[in-house]
C-alpha cells in the first residue's frame, strides 16, 4: 500500500517535471529496482530521486508559488516548512499521515526524496558533516543511543548542548549554503553533498549525455542517468546479485496512515 501511494507521488512529480523540461533521475533503490526487477524492490518503501542542483531550486520554487493548486501534493522543504528536519527535500501527498517511531513529527504524507545533485571537490565535506551530525540530533525526538553505553554517556552532554544552542532551519540553510558554494567549481564529481558524500561521489558524465535515457518503472517510463550501470556499480558493487533473505527488509522506521 505505501509502494502504490508513494508511486503516485511519482507520478505527480514526472508530471511537473516533464512539463517544465527539467532534468530528474531515479536515485539508489529505486533506479536499483527499476534495472534489476522493473519496478520497486520488493520489501522497499521509499523512492529516491537525483534533481542536478538548477532543476532542483526551480523545482522548490515552482512549488511555492503553486502551493494551493498542487494540493493535496505538497513541498516538505526547510523555506516551506519550519519542523522539517533533513537537508533534502521531500514531495508528500497530504491524504496520508506518517509517523516515525524516533524522528520528530513534521506533518509528512507519503511521500518521495528528491536529492540535489550538486558539483563537488569535497572542499567542505568535514563542514557538512559537522552539521549532519547536529541535524541528527536536532531532528530526534531524544538522543538515539548506540550500542556502547560509554559512548552514549559521553554524547548526552553534546546532545543537550545542540539542542539548546541550535535551531532546525538555521542548520538546514546553512548545509544548503555550503553544498551550492561549488556549483560553479571546475569539478567533474557531482553528488548529494547535503546528503552523505563520503565514497558516494560520480562522474557527472554518467548522468546526463546526447539523449535523456529511460527505464520502466512500475510500467512507466523514468529518466535515469545515462551510465546507469557505471552509477549502481559505484554505488552497489555487485547490484544484480540479490541479497541474503535475512536483508531483504524495510529500512525506514515508520507507520503510515491514510486520513
Amino acid at each position: 500500500e505505501i509502494q502504490d501511494a508513494s508511486f503516485a507521488v511519482l507520478l505527480k512529480f514526472k508530471e511537473i517535471f516533464e512539463k517544465n523540461g527539467w532534468n530528474y533521475f531515479l536515485a539508489y533503490g529505486t533506479l536499483l529496482g527499476a534495472v534489476r526487477h522493473k519496478g520497486f524492490i520488493p520489501w522497499d518503501d521509499d523512492i529516491d530521486i537525483w534533481v542536478p542542483r538548477e532543476d532542483y531550486e526551480k523545482f522548490i520554487q515552482y512549488c511555492i508559488e503553486n502551493k494551493e493548486s498542487l494540493k493535496p501534493f505538497e513541498l516538505i522543504h526547510y523555506k516551506t516548512n519550519k519542523k522539517y528536519i533533513y537537508p533534502i527535500a521531500r514531495f508528500s501527498d497530504s491524504r496520508y499521515k506518517v509517523e516515525y517511531n524516533t524522528a520528530n513529527d513534521y506533518g509528512l504524507g507519503l511521500f518521495i526524496d528528491i536529492y540535489p545533485l550538486d558539483i563537488t571537490t569535497s572542499k567542505y565535506a568535514n563542514k557538512i558533516l559537522k552539521f549532519r551530525k547536529k541535524i541528527d540530533l536536532l531532528g530526534n525526538k531524544k538522543m538515539v543511543k548506540g550500542s556502547n553505553p560509554i559512548k552514549n554517556i559521553i554524547k548526552y552532554p553534546y546532545y543537550l548542548y545542540v539542542k539548546n544552542k541550535y535551531r532546525l532551519p538555521a542548520v538546514l540553510k546553512e548545509i544548503d549554503t555550503l553544498a551550492k558554494s561549488e556549483s560553479s567549481a571546475n569539478s567533474d564529481r557531482v553528488a548529494c553533498v547535503v546528503w552523505n558524500i563520503e565514497n558516494k561521489t560520480y562522474d557527472k558524465k554518467w548522468f546526463i549525455g546526447d539523449e535523456k535515457k529511460q527505464l520502466i518503472f512500475n510500467g512507466e517510463l523514468f529518466q535515469v542517468p545515462c551510465e546507469y550501470e557505471k552509477v549502481l556499480g559505484h554505488r552497489y558493487g555487485e547490484y544484480m546479485k540479490m541479497p541474503p533473505v535475512d536483508q531483504q527488509i524495510a529500512h525506514h522506521d515508520y507507520i503510515a496512515y491514510k486520513k
